[in-house]
């Protein structure tokens, strides 16, 4: 801005109706943005101290791990390669990024504390968290 004696100069710009609507959703954009930005930088989720029990899980039952770090659809494929890599006899393998969950059946016995030292092994080298292991009904195959 230019000075003319004790006043700055003002400007006539002519502001219309979709012009605003125009700036108000760039606000809303840029603060969605900087909010994204700031969740990148949050102190991570607390981990679940693990079960540490060693009970015998028998083939068909059904496991859902809770995950950190997925994000997307794309995550979601990352997770289930990890979990075929980590148990490759493991069938009906889900993952959901929106919840944060991957569902499996084991196709194989295994104890409780080796199949989430396998996953937790598993899901650190793809750079995701385990956060926990929740192990449901067994299911016929």
């Amino acid at each position: 801005f230019r000075q003319k004696g004790n006043h700055f100069m003002h400007f006539n710009i002519p502001i219309n109706h979709s012009d605003i609507i125009v700036l108000c959703a760039l606000a809303v954009l840029f603060l969605l943005g900087i909010r994204v930005v700031i969740s990148f930088f949050r102190s991570p989720k607390p981990v679940k101290a693990f079960s540490g029990e060693n009970r015998i899980l028998k083939n068909g039952t059904r496991i859902t791990i809770t995950i950190d770090g997925m994000m997307c659809g794309m995550c979601e494929i990352h997770i289930k390669d990890a979990i075929r890599k980590a148990l490759p006899e493991s069938k009906n393998l889900t993952a959901d990024h929106t919840h944060g969950t991957a569902s499996f059946t084991l196709s194989q016995t295994l104890s409780q504390k080796k199949l989430e030292e396998i996953l937790h092994a598993n899901m650190d080298a793809q750079g995701y968290r385990l956060l926990a292991v929740t192990i449901g009904k067994r299911t016929g195959l």
